[in-house]
């Protein structure tokens, strides 16, 4: 019984990581962010993509002051909006979104 739910465990996680994992981006190496929309950013690592945020309750604009919190990012972290502390709805590392 022990093997079967170890084996059913590892099956999920390799076909639906994520439902298993949380979604956090290292993003320690960020160099730039381009500001998408009204409620998107993304994350470069000078050309290369790193994260995609989707920030839902606060509003950018194309001149806002976007601040990371942390080197690591997660869901429901926050981030900085032009001095105002906004939770981050999703979050999507480069490898899954681009």
């Amino acid at each position: 019984m022990k093997k079967k739910v170890i084996i059913l465990s590892v099956l999920v996680l390799l076909l639906f990581p994520s439902l298993v994992l949380a979604d956090c981006v290292d993003v320690s190496r960020a160099t730039s962010y381009y500001i998408q929309g009204g409620h998107d950013v993304i994350v470069y690592y000078r050309l290369t993509p790193l994260a995609y945020i989707n920030i839902r309750w606060c509003n950018l604009y194309p001149d806002s002051s976007v601040q990371l919190t942390t080197g690591y990012l997660c869901d429901s972290d926050k981030v900085i909006i032009d001095g105002q502390a906004c939770d981050i709805f999703s979050l999507k590392s480069s490898s899954t979104t681009y």
